[in-house]
């Protein structure tokens, strides 16, 4: 039997159903996702047995275990599965208000406290039977990217990989937060006044330094790190009961300093704005429902500064600031 008849031989409904146990790892959770009875997805799952002459899944109490085999099935089958969604999106064009379709998502946590409120309420307007999952963000999101595990990475510095697009979404400011009872820390702050503190860095792709390190260095100054630290919500957390200060994100710390009656000042040297960029393959550069959720992010950016830029024109990875 050749190739192509053997895979007319076999119901590609399968495979959107095979796709669906191994995200949600559950007979019910799939056949309510998918609008079918329990039993259908069963059925399903024998015919899947039979198909690949594997177990595909093992009962682990009240959740189903994928084997090993079917985890090597999980990233190119959901490849091959966006690719023919997006085959089927380009001859019909996408209607947000229709698409029932789940996005995976990358973002530093500061981004998804600011920029996740605004596109979610966005997304429930415009494309109710949208569904998002939020990935961890790791230094290997490049590459998550890159095989389709994420659809969208939200970030400053990418590798340079083959495959890869970035969309520029905004340049974010930067603005210096301290407990507000800090003996040391007024309403503004001298350079020495600054570098003299202990500072909490939030460095999410773990690399040593920064431009505010570099721009201090031209100065003559130094300061001294006393935390270094993934998570951007845990640092606000340490500068509040500590007397750390910490340099973050101005939209950040725009929304949350309020929330621990933190002070909230200037920098008291120049520092340059970071590049704010979308990552995402470019295999879906112009899939209809790709280009609908990335301007979705892109507005839900601009919300963040009035008077914000524009978006710059999609750029080859390369072309990222890192």
């Amino acid at each position: 039997m050749s190739r192509r008849a053997r895979l007319a031989s076999v119901d590609l409904n399968l495979l959107v159903v095979l796709d669906e146990l191994l995200r949600s790892q559950s007979t019910v959770v799939a056949a309510k996702r998918l609008g079918r009875a329990q039993s259908s997805v069963s059925h399903a799952l024998g015919r899947l047995r039979e198909v690949f002459d594997d177990a595909l899944f093992v009962r682990a109490g009240a959740a189903l275990r994928p084997t090993s085999f079917a985890e090597e099935l999980a990233a190119p089958l959901r490849a091959r599965l966006d690719a023919l969604e997006q085959l089927l999106e380009q001859a019909t064009g996408v209607e947000p208000s229709r698409l029932e379709r789940t996005f995976t998502i990358s973002a530093p946590d500061w981004a998804e406290i600011v920029i996740l409120p605004p596109l979610m309420a966005r997304l429930r307007r415009e494309a109710p039977g949208v569904d998002v999952v939020l990935r961890s963000f790791r230094m290997d999101v490049d590459r998550a990217v890159q095989s389709g595990e994420i659809d969208v990475a939200l970030g400053v510095r990418f590798q340079p990989l083959s495959g890869l697009v970035a969309q520029r979404l905004l340049e974010e400011p930067f603005a210096c937060i301290a407990r507000r009872d800090h003996p040391r820390i007024g309403e503004s702050v001298t350079l020495d006044a600054y570098a003299a503190a202990g500072h909490v860095l939030v460095a999410p792709y773990e690399l040593p330094g920064s431009p505010l390190d570099d721009e201090l260095a031209r100065l003559g100054h130094r300061r001294r790190v006393v935390l270094r630290m993934p998570h951007f919500s845990a640092a606000l957390f340490v500068v509040a009961q500590t007397d750390l200060i910490a340099t973050l994100p101005r939209s950040f710390v725009r929304a949350t300093a309020p929330l621990l009656r933190l002070r909230v000042f200037e920098p008291p040297l120049a520092v340059p704005p970071f590049s704010f960029s979308c990552l995402f393959s470019a295999t879906r550069q112009k899939d209809p429902a790709h280009v609908w959720l990335r301007r979705c992010i892109a507005e839900s950016c601009r919300e963040l500064h009035a008077g914000a830029p524009r978006p710059l024109p999609d750029q080859a990875i390369d072309a990222v600031d890192t």
